[in-house]
């Protein structure tokens, strides 16, 4: 081959390189680029097939995280709504609780006055039961010392000097 080469001029060989080269362009043309377009044409379609898949999944979890987020905000209202509601009955509990207790604190208040009333009242009873006891104890023993038989003549006589002056019907 190199003796053909050397047979034949630069302008030659590079003659047949390119006519060789033109086939290989030719048999590439003809039978690799349309099986290069049909893979390269299936990728293509594997590629848009995977971001359409892609965008569809992102779709749907844009969409699940938007219900994820409208479930969470109503059940944070609703248990807003509940602390509220066991917060309301709490106080409403409590105000019971102490209206309950102040009434019943009131309850004993006066019955702990009424008591102390009565004790009172009872010892006063019996404070003036003992002054009228000793008074008259004291009285009968001045009655007993300072009685004779001369004293006790005349206020008999008197008593029925008085009922002599009563008129008799």
């Amino acid at each position: 081959m190199t003796a053909l080469v050397a047979a034949a001029g630069p302008l030659q060989v590079f003659a047949v390189q390119l006519l060789a080269f033109a086939g290989l362009l030719a048999v590439l043309w003809i039978f690799v680029r349309p099986v290069l377009a049909r893979l390269l044409g299936e990728r293509s379609r594997s590629f848009e097939e995977t971001f359409r898949k892609a965008e569809e999944e992102s779709a749907r979890l844009a969409r699940e995280l938007a219900e994820t987020r409208e479930r969470l905000a109503r059940v944070e209202e609703e248990a807003r709504r509940r602390l509220e509601r066991a917060l309301e009955e709490a106080r409403q509990a409590r105000d019971r609780v102490l209206a309950e207790a102040r009434d019943q604190a009131q309850a004993a208040l006066d019955r702990a006055r009424r008591e102390a009333a009565i004790e009172r009242d009872k010892a006063i009873l019996e404070l003036r039961e003992e002054a009228a006891r000793l008074t008259l104890a004291a009285a009968d023993h001045l009655v007993r010392a300072a009685m004779n038989d001369a004293l006790h003549e005349g206020l008999v006589e008197r008593y029925l000097g008085r009922l002599d002056g009563v008129k008799k019907p």
